[in-house]
């Protein structure tokens, strides 16, 4: 966890230096990494700690990416009017970011089935339902979810 925390930080460090300029995939790639992916790899190293589960690090970084692609399209006007931030690859439309957000969502739905602890799946599943479900309210015309539609998401995942 101590070298994921490093690695994150100096990773964080080098997009404040580049004004966080998201020219292209790769760039995108690269700061869902550092933000969320390295999260994900920072999870399964305490779950491996903790009860010997083992996952799949590319599935791990994989399902950050996603939770974080969604935050971006979530966020992405108030990023703009208030810090003048884009994350969006130059000649990608919002389209494309939901491509590239659910893409790698599959990559959790992947990684969760490698996790049979229920209390580790529990708190894994219920964030990808909750980007999911978001990413539908914002296809559907909705800024975000309702706090009913959030509290009926996760009691449908607690009941699985």
């Amino acid at each position: 966890v101590k070298q994921s925390t490093a690695e994150m930080a100096g990773g964080m460090a080098d997009w404040v230096e580049k004004d966080f300029a998201v020219k292209t995939k790769e760039d995108l790639d690269d700061y869902t990494y550092y933000v969320a992916g390295l999260v994900g790899v920072m999870l399964s190293q305490i779950w491996e700690w903790y009860d010997g589960t083992e996952t799949d690090r590319d599935l791990a970084i994989g399902f950050g990416r996603g939770l974080q692609a969604v935050n971006i399209l979530r966020n992405q006007e108030e990023d703009m009017e208030e810090r003048g931030v884009s994350f969006m690859p130059e000649g990608w439309t919002r389209d494309d970011l939901f491509v590239y957000a659910r893409e790698n969502l599959a990559k959790g739905d992947e990684y969760l089935r490698l996790i049979k602890t229920r209390t580790i799946t529990l708190f894994c599943k219920i964030p990808l339902a909750l980007a999911k479900r978001t990413l539908k309210a914002m296809e559907e015309g909705k800024e975000k979810m309702s706090r009913m539609e959030v509290e009926e998401v996760v009691e449908q995942v607690k009941s699985e």
